[in-house]
């Protein structure tokens, strides 16, 4: 059986934390491991639970559609360009 990635999005961290991150992941784990990496900080699966909206990249990523696992940030909150992939 094919693993299906799942999406997120939630507010930055680290480096990006002015910022929204998208994250594309296996699990939640993973999700929180892409991103502690992406943004040199750590979060855990828990703060994906609790922060970050499961199923959803937001308008600005409508067209994105990922393949692998991915990490893709802006850096404000209310940036008119699109997301780039940070890992």
């Amino acid at each position: 059986m094919a693993k299906t990635l799942k999406i997120w999005n939630g507010r930055g961290h680290g480096k990006y934390i002015k910022g929204y991150i998208y994250v594309a992941a296996y699990s939640k784990k993973q999700a929180a491991e892409l991103i502690s990496t992406a943004c040199d900080t750590y979060i855990t699966a828990t703060e994906i639970t609790d922060y970050y909206s499961e199923g959803s990249w937001s308008n600005s990523m409508s067209d994105i559609i990922p393949t692998e696992p991915c990490v893709y940030a802006t850096d404000k909150y209310y940036a008119t360009d699109k997301p780039i992939r940070i890992l």
